[in-house]
């Protein structure tokens, strides 16, 4: 029993004077309000082509390893031996298993010039600006570093990879006008950037001038046109790394981790912590707008137009003494001493972006059907005289060409020598009013005041050489938008 209780008091003096040995090393603290915040998290998309491409094709198949191509995206054609790189435009990409299993279209507004094989690939580098932002909590000392590592391998080409972000060219002879920063406004960074096949790290090496104390808001923005130190945003933002390709799953996040170290002048390491940032699809919103057009013939008393006057004076009124309608025209009595004039208004509205145009046809001349005789007309538009046979229509607003009218107006009692009147045929056409850009309204918000109205004039005049009777004609206006 002595024994046992000998060796338990060995046992604890040993525990007791030896207990100096086992102090604890201190530990690096971490960091404290930790951010990346990138200008966007579109991932970067790469995909192989399926098959091999013509030259001149206007698209490619790819395998669909989950890269979305855009409309207006701009995508790169990376060539193998004997092959040139094509830049293309996207226009748009195709539904998934199309036009086989497990393969899309990406379709191109332009064409690709040259041929490309199977298993090369399609880019669209995704560039993005990052925003890391930490407080401090060691001093860091004069000529200490800031380390902030990338994943995966470095990557310096303007393609993007899949396991990391391209740092696009940035170099350390580069990197004081792409990487603007703010430590404590007074001290400065020289900066280090790992080449192609290293750990991607960005270095900033504290100035011997001092030191930058704990509890500092440290920015950095890479990818920042601007040449000037302690930037707490850019002047001019040109994003510059690159986004890695997709990963995971549609409609999850592909989440990287960015390593943040502070160094002494030895590069042992201070403090540190991990910034964690997602890159996700783009949602691709879509919404369809009907092709509009509305097309409507109305009377018109007194004054022939109101707000359109090109082609027509304000002052213009109707004279037959007959009232118009949406569908007929009465000129009333001819008679050697005037012109008789009737009138209705042509209101046209659409949101055809290439516009409108506004053409009439007749059954024929206007024609006494008894006798066979008709008033004089062209298809070309003519100035009309009081006591010479004529007959015809004159339009004006603000889309009416200038071949219906004279560059000078006088005539204020109808016709005159300003205004020039033509008559269709069932097989010959004429064009009254026409914009080859729209949408067309009748607001200044959708094409001007007046921009879809036209006011056509019907006039008929005659001298003595015409036979008594009732005359006769049908015209069928055709409104075209232009989709």
């Amino acid at each position: 029993m002595a024994i046992t209780i000998r060796r338990l008091v060995f046992i604890l003096i040993f525990f007791l004077l030896t207990g100096g040995f086992f102090v604890q090393k201190a530990r690096a603290a971490s960091l404290t309000s930790v951010s990346d915040t990138i200008t966007t998290s579109r991932p970067s998309a790469s995909a192989p082509l399926t098959s091999n491409q013509a030259a001149s094709a206007g698209q490619v198949t790819i395998n669909d390893n989950g890269s979305i191509f855009l409309a207006s995206d701009s995508a790169v054609l990376w060539p193998d031996t004997g092959e040139t790189l094509n830049t293309v435009n996207v226009a748009s990409m195709s539904a998934a298993n199309t036009p086989s299993s497990n393969q899309r279209i990406v379709y191109f507004t332009n064409t690709a010039a040259n041929t490309h094989h199977a298993g090369d690939p399609i880019t669209t580098a995704i560039t993005t600006t990052h925003k890391i932002q930490f407080t401090t909590i060691s001093t860091v000392p004069a000529s200490g570093k800031i380390v902030l590592t990338f994943p995966g391998t470095a990557v310096t080409t303007a393609s993007p990879s899949a396991t990391t972000f391209s740092f696009n060219g940035l170099t350390t002879a580069n990197s004081a006008s792409n990487i603007s920063y703010k430590l404590d406004g007074t001290r400065t960074c020289t900066f280090a950037i790992a080449t192609s096949g290293q750990t991607p790290t960005i270095t900033c090496t504290v100035d011997a001038g001092g030191s930058v104390v704990g509890g500092t808001v440290i920015t950095f923005l890479i990818g920042c046109a601007d040449s000037s130190s302690n930037e707490t945003s850019c002047t001019t933002n040109s994003p510059r790394l690159i986004n890695p390709t997709k990963s995971a799953a549609a409609g999850t996040a592909d989440n990287w981790k960015i390593s943040i170290q502070t160094q002494d002048n030895n590069s042992v390491t201070l403090d540190s912590a991990k910034a964690t940032i997602g890159t996700i699809e783009s949602v691709q919103v879509q919404a369809t707008v009907d092709p509009t057009l509305t097309f409507t013939i109305a009377p018109v008393s007194g004054a022939i137009n109101t707000g359109n006057t090109t082609g027509c004076t304000n002052t213009e009124s109707v004279n037959s003494g007959i009232a118009s309608t949406a569908t007929t025209i009465n000129l009333g009595i001819l008679n050697t001493s005037t012109i008789n004039i009737s009138a209705q208004l042509i209101t046209i509205s659409t949101n055809a972006s290439g516009g409108y145009t506004l053409t009439a046809t007749s059954s024929g001349h206007l024609v006494n059907p008894a006798t066979g005789i008709w008033i004089p007309d062209s298809t070309t538009p003519t100035a009309m005289t009081i006591n010479v046979p004529w007959f015809g229509i004159h339009p004006c607003g603000l889309n009416v060409t200038s071949i219906w009218y004279t560059t000078t107006r006088n005539d204020a009692t109808g016709g005159g020598t300003g205004a020039k009147y033509g008559w269709p045929t069932q097989s010959t056409a004429v064009t009254l009013a026409s914009a080859s850009t729209g949408p067309i309204g009748n607001t200044a918000a959708t094409g001007g005041v007046g921009a879809g109205l036209t006011s056509v004039e019907y006039a008929g005049a005659v001298d003595v050489t015409i036979p008594a009777g009732t005359y006769y004609s049908v015209v069928t206006y055709v409104a075209t938008a232009t989709f």
